[in-house]
């Protein structure tokens, strides 16, 4: 017998599930895919599929904390990488946030829209500046509904 080495991996159980279904379809073990994968990179000399960050996505809503704010229609958010950190920008709001990881600048990105939200369309216009009008009004054409979660 060969020898083998072992490979441990943790991953979410939705995924692993679905994941464990569809090989089973395909005839193949765990084993047997994680092999082919890697005998892909191996050939390859990188990954079998091309890796990329889309340049934006759209949003429908934005949830922060236990808010949920359902836009009146979907906005194209930019999504970059400078240097080391991932951005999530959209100018309409003067929203640039960052974050080591996506996980990060999205979540910067909701804190600092719900912040927009609370510190600007809330607000009455008499004690707005000219531009934070100007961003109150864009802001509440933007948003339908902000629900609790």
């Amino acid at each position: 017998m060969a020898r083998t080495a072992m490979i441990h991996a943790r991953t979410e159980p939705g995924l692993k599930a679905e994941a464990e279904t569809i090989l089973r379809s395909l005839g193949l073990s765990y084993t047997d895919a994680i092999n082919l994968f890697l005998n892909q990179v191996r050939m390859k000399k990188g990954l079998p599929f091309p890796v990329e960050i889309p340049e934006s996505v759209l949003m429908s809503i934005i949830e922060c904390g236990r808010r949920r704010f359902i836009l009146k229609k979907s906005v194209r958010v930019r999504l970059g990488v400078e240097g080391t950190v991932l951005v999530y920008e959209y100018p309409p709001l003067g929203i640039l946030a960052y974050g080591l990881n996506q996980v990060e600048a999205l979540d910067a990105f909701r804190t600092d829209f719900a912040s927009a939200w609370d510190q600007v369309a809330k607000e009455d216009d008499s004690k707005l500046t000219r531009d934070a009008r100007s961003l109150k009004r864009r802001l509440v054409s933007l948003v339908d509904r902000v629900e609790e979660v």
